[in-house]
């Protein structure tokens, strides 16, 4: 488990201990952010007696961002060791679910910021180069990002490669008429979610629960049961890295790419309606229950 000091390092310190706001997009980080600080920091020196100072200044500033995206880089890394850890020492128990959600999501965060900083960094040397009109090369270790090889072709490719993997994966892995539930994050009204999911089962002995993987209310609470009764789940879990903003939407495509039978929908709103407005497009039948209280669990 982590201790306070581990929480700080690997999300900051916030009021709650965790950082949960959206990270900028590339082009907030390459133009504004560190575009702008560039500017900020070295364009007053221009023709001043200040000017010979522009080189060392621009290759500290990029070579900072750099050390940090590697460290960010090598923290995920130790991360992934101990994920690896955590999956073989599953045992079925809540205990040892909740340990390794934490440590999943916590590789998430690293790996999105690392990723992040890797984009700054790498402006930065784009703009040590123009200021200076030298090849930005690092103290240490290589620059973190090929921009020249990241091209949007590559990326769009990656990223259609990781959906028909796990399309192929539920697809293959388990089979059985699919149900999808979503609902209200906010939600501990178990009863409820456990009698409607227990008629489901009833009427589809063999069906796999499919949801988001969200930590909290409803399909925190159906993914609980699922274990309990011994219901098969597949998760698709938003794509943050890839998709951003729009990652909870994309993940209801890919859910409802994998041709549920049914959706349950106790409450939500934003993501959880979407899904049940795309499944009832698609002629996937929806039912929606009100819950008993959206009291925080």
């Amino acid at each position: 488990m982590f201790d306070t000091y581990d929480e700080i390092e690997l999300f900051g310190l916030t009021e709650n201990g965790s950082d949960d706001l959206p990270i900028p997009s590339d082009d907030e980080l390459q133009q504004h952010i560190v575009g702008e600080a560039f500017e900020t920091l070295l364009g007053g020196l221009q023709s001043t007696g200040l000017a010979s100072e522009i080189e060392p200044l621009a290759h500290g500033l990029a070579t900072l961002l750099q050390r940090r995206a590697t460290q960010l880089e090598a923290q995920a890394d130790k991360l992934k060791l101990k994920i690896n850890g955590l999956i073989q020492a599953q045992d079925g128990s809540e205990v040892a679910e909740i340990e390794l959600d934490k440590a999943s999501r916590a590789f998430e965060a690293l790996w999105e910021k690392g990723l992040a900083m890797a984009i700054m960094a790498e402006k930065a040397a784009s703009c040590y180069e123009i200021e200076t009109g030298r090849a930005y090369t690092p103290v240490t270790g290589s620059r973190t990002t090929k921009d020249a090889l990241d091209t949007g072709a590559v990326f769009e490719a990656k990223q259609l490669l990781e959906k028909a993997d796990r399309e192929q994966a539920a697809r293959n892995t388990i089979t059985g008429p699919k149900i999808a539930v979503t609902g209200d994050t906010a939600t501990s009204d178990h009863e409820t979610i456990y009698a409607k999911l227990d008629r489901a089962h009833e009427k589809h002995p063999d069906m796999v629960l499919c949801h988001k993987g969200n930590t909290n209310g409803v399909e925190r609470i159906a993914a609980t049961w699922a274990r309990n009764r011994k219901v098969p789940q597949v998760l698709f879990r938003p794509n943050w890295k890839g998709h951003g903003r729009a990652a909870p939407f994309k993940a209801n495509d890919d859910l409802l790419a994998a041709n549920p039978v049914g959706v349950i929908l106790f409450g939500g709103n934003g993501a959880a309606l979407n899904l049940g407005q795309k499944a009832e497009q698609r002629g996937i039948k929806v039912a929606s229950f009100e819950l008993q209280t959206t009291a925080k669990a």
